[in-house]
């Protein structure tokens, strides 16, 4: 693991990948699922294990995006939607360099486009077989995160790790009351927050979770090879 360390690129906002990287540094041709991709380069989360070898499903609404992602992720599926509870269609509001579909939850949006929103259930009996191991699921949306758990189908699609941001858009207001029961109602449980972006682990894979305990001294053994390069 020191050596993976050594050599790592993040390329993440916040050490989303390097986290990730400490728990499934064993796992060669892994599966995520990229809710809220956004750029495939630029503060990506599953990038770093596209270039593993990996590949998964990115999700992501906005046009730009996801024709960057068409171009760059060829091995992995590419969705140009929103993710709910319900399929339908809605309003996706423009903020900056962010959007989201609750515009209760932003101060001000220049612009707004039409979307199709689908269920986390059906995109995952479209397009994974119920015997893939899902790694982890990255849920990146803004103040919908309540509406895409609730479309979840746990009992056929489980992920291993869910990853999620926890904050309100723009604020640093933790938002996960407002969710995370349904992850406990699931049989996850929380194992690690850093930031502010929170972790939860499936209960029946203990071995996985107890791979948390050593992330804090991971991240400094790594800050540690940052300085040196310098």
């Amino acid at each position: 693991m020191i050596e993976e360390l050594q050599h790592f690129i993040t390329y993440s906002q916040f050490y989303e990948d390097l986290i990730l990287l400490c728990v499934f540094y064993d796992v060669r041709k892994g599966f995520y699922i990229d809710v809220g991709a956004n750029d495939p380069d630029k503060l990506s989360v599953s990038k770093a294990f596209y270039l593993r070898g990996w590949n998964g499903i990115n999700i992501e609404p906005l046009p730009k995006e996801y024709n960057s992602l068409l171009q760059k992720r060829p091995r992995d599926i590419n969705l140009q939607l929103g993710v709910g509870k319900n399929k339908g269609n809605s309003t996706l509001y423009l903020y900056g360099t962010g959007s989201t579909i609750n515009k209760e939850l932003i101060k001000n949006s220049s612009n707004s486009i039409n979307i199709k929103i689908d269920t986390m259930a059906n995109i995952c009996k479209d397009y994974i077989n119920k015997d893939l191991i899902i790694q982890f699921c990255k849920i990146d949306v803004e103040g919908s995160e309540e509406n895409v758990l609730l479309g979840f189908d746990f009992e056929n699609y489980r992920p291993q790790i869910f990853i999620i941001e926890s904050t309100f858009p723009e604020t640093k207001i933790p938002s996960y009351s407002s969710w995370e029961y349904i992850l406990f109602n699931h049989n996850y449980s929380f194992a690690y927050q850093y930031l502010i972006n929170r972790f939860y682990v499936d209960n029946s894979n203990q071995v996985l979770k107890s791979k948390f305990s050593k992330i804090d001294r991971y991240i400094k053994i790594f800050e540690s090879f940052k300085k040196k390069k310098l």
